[in-house]
């Protein structure tokens, strides 16, 4: 197996597109972010992201890329997945010798998360299960009490509050996962509120693929939880993505959560595949 490392995202995206493009939900994460960082590389850091690629002959195995200082993402297409794994671990050496995380399919990911800590003496500090969701039709959910609209420049602090309280309860008090700005989406028309008397639940679609596009920052203070209003969000976010011509809306859970997922498949999601997220710390010397 060979590692092909790419200068930037559109000659990574002319190389693996059509590898990432088979299953636009499944290779999601890579696929949307190559997309967004080909239009503006330091969308998500000031360092230029990474890619790479590991395979034989014309096929392709496996890809991997990062936008530094966040997580390695990984997405798996065939191959002896140990042999990638391991390939994937050198790609990566080569150019980091931390990282805070990895991210993508289960398999690999795993098996790339025990071979980096043991190279690194790392160790993993929180793992997430995650299941990969796609839906193509919103159901026939019933709507709490409210509205649904794009969120304005009158709520940045409102949305920047939420944005964290998202990031804390996604990865903890203690992550290494660097905080995203959300608050260019606010300019974007990205970000949308239920609002019901005032806002109570907020929800944002990002990443967009050819077919596709995710929703993200899924999120109703937990004073305000169990009234329907994240289901009326995700349900007319969802339909504002179709509407607009999408084929279909995906999105990232965390199993642990059965609440969010219970919303999620009520709203018309199905299961994908399974992904994980490991969350490394380099022990002091």
């Amino acid at each position: 197996m060979n590692i092909t490392t790419y200068k930037n995202a559109r000659d990574f995206l002319i190389n693996t597109g059509r590898y990432l493009s088979k299953d636009e939900a499944r290779y999601g994460l890579v696929l949307g972010l190559a997309k967004v960082v080909e239009g503006n590389p330091h969308r998500y850091g000031k360092v230029p992201p990474w890619f790479c690629s590991i395979g034989a002959g014309d096929e392709i195995n496996a890809v991997a890329m990062r936008t530094p200082p966040h997580q390695v993402i990984v997405a798996y297409f065939a191959g002896d997945i140990k042999a990638v794994a391991e390939k994937l671990l050198t790609a990566v050496s080569q150019d980091f010798t931390v990282i805070p995380g990895v991210v993508g399919d289960k398999e690999l990911a795993d098996i790339f998360a025990e071979q980096w800590c043991e190279k690194r003496g790392a160790r993993i500090t929180n793992t997430m299960a995650q299941k990969i969701f796609r839906l193509d039709r919103v159901n026939d959910v019933p709507l709490s009490p409210g509205k649904f609209r794009v969120a304005t420049e009158a709520d940045k602090e409102l949305v920047v509050k939420w944005a964290h309280a998202f990031h804390l309860d996604t990865f903890g008090p203690n992550s290494r996962e660097p905080e995203a700005d959300i608050t260019p989406g606010l300019s974007r028309g990205i970000i949308f509120l239920w609002e019901d008397g005032k806002p109570v639940s907020m929800a944002a679609k990002m990443r967009p693929t050819d077919k596709g596009m995710t929703i993200g920052y899924v999120y109703t203070p937990p004073e305000l939880r169990r009234k329907g209003y994240a289901t009326s969000c995700v349900a007319e976010l969802s339909r504002n993505i179709l509407q607009s011509g999408k084929e279909f809306c995906m999105l990232y859970t965390d199993l642990a959560n059965p609440t969010s997922n219970s919303i999620y498949k009520k709203v018309g999601y199905r299961e994908v595949c399974d992904s994980v997220q490991h969350a490394f710390e380099v022990p002091e010397k």
